[in-house]
């Protein structure tokens, strides 16, 4: 299956740039627009996190109406920048059948774990040891989990500041001893590519800013926004594309 991966959208509560130059829902319909493009379609759209800048309830309704349209099945993890409660008012079903912060969604090809690791206030993330014995004890056939924080350092000093805390070397452990076929993360604003405890791991960067690939002080840059394109197929490496957002021509190579 195809599952395209969008994350850290920040969506603005209006049309008005984000830090007065980072116009976020142009971005984010520049990402849709692709998506709906593509000759095969996606079978599900994951987005993990930092969906609406300052969890404004005018900028979920904004991503709820562009959803409708797409018409794609979607799957939504809440970031540092998020509202969960707010979420749950425009998405009613996005929390359906959780236990606290562990969800899952089961697909025709296995099962997609969402672990919720934002705190309220904080911009770094947390997986507690109640939260790993939960994923493991629902580890069932193929599985992916999908996470906002990634649990690894990135080689960003800024952002390994803010990764996800707690538990997450046992996390790496057990699912990595019980075969998980990848792992899938944003916050980053970057596509980074490794491998944790054995499972693949990818970062989606956003489809609007990047953070700049810096020592130095944590910054943003206005390099090209994109996704990231999953084909998995259980019991077969997890391959992933990145797309940018803005389309360019294709030339048929002639025979």
């Amino acid at each position: 299956m195809w599952i395209a991966h969008l994350s850290d959208l920040h969506l603005t509560a209006d049309d008005q740039p984000l830090y007065g130059r980072v116009y976020t829902r142009s971005a984010f319909c520049l990402a849709l627009e692709r998506i709906a493009g593509l000759k095969r379609q996606p079978d599900l759209l994951l987005l993990t996190g930092d969906l609406a800048n300052g969890a404004d309830g005018r900028a979920y309704r904004f991503l709820q109406q562009q959803l409708i349209q797409l018409g794609l099945p979607f799957c939504l993890l809440p970031g540092n920048h998020d509202g969960r409660e707010t979420m749950a008012e425009v998405f009613p079903g996005a929390f359906a059948g959780w236990q606290g912060r562990v969800g899952y969604l089961d697909l025709p090809e296995g099962r997609l774990l969402l672990l919720d690791t934002s705190v309220p206030g904080k911009e770094w993330g947390s997986v507690t040891k109640d939260e790993v014995a939960r994923l493991e004890g629902l580890l069932q056939g193929p599985v992916l989990l999908a996470m906002h924080h990634p649990p690894f350092a990135v080689g960003i000093p800024g952002m390994d500041r803010i990764a996800c805390r707690g538990e997450v070397q046992s996390l790496g452990q057990r699912l990595g001893q019980r075969g998980v076929e990848g792992l899938l993360c944003g916050h980053v604003h970057r596509h980074v590519s490794t491998c944790f405890h054995g499972i693949p791991a990818q970062v989606a960067p956003s489809p609007a800013h990047q953070i700049a690939l810096d020592a130095g002080p944590l910054a943003y840059t206005l390099e090209p926004g994109g996704f990231l394109l999953h084909d998995w197929e259980p019991g077969r490496h997890l391959i992933s594309h990145y797309l940018p957002v803005q389309a360019a021509p294709v030339h048929v190579y002639a025979e």
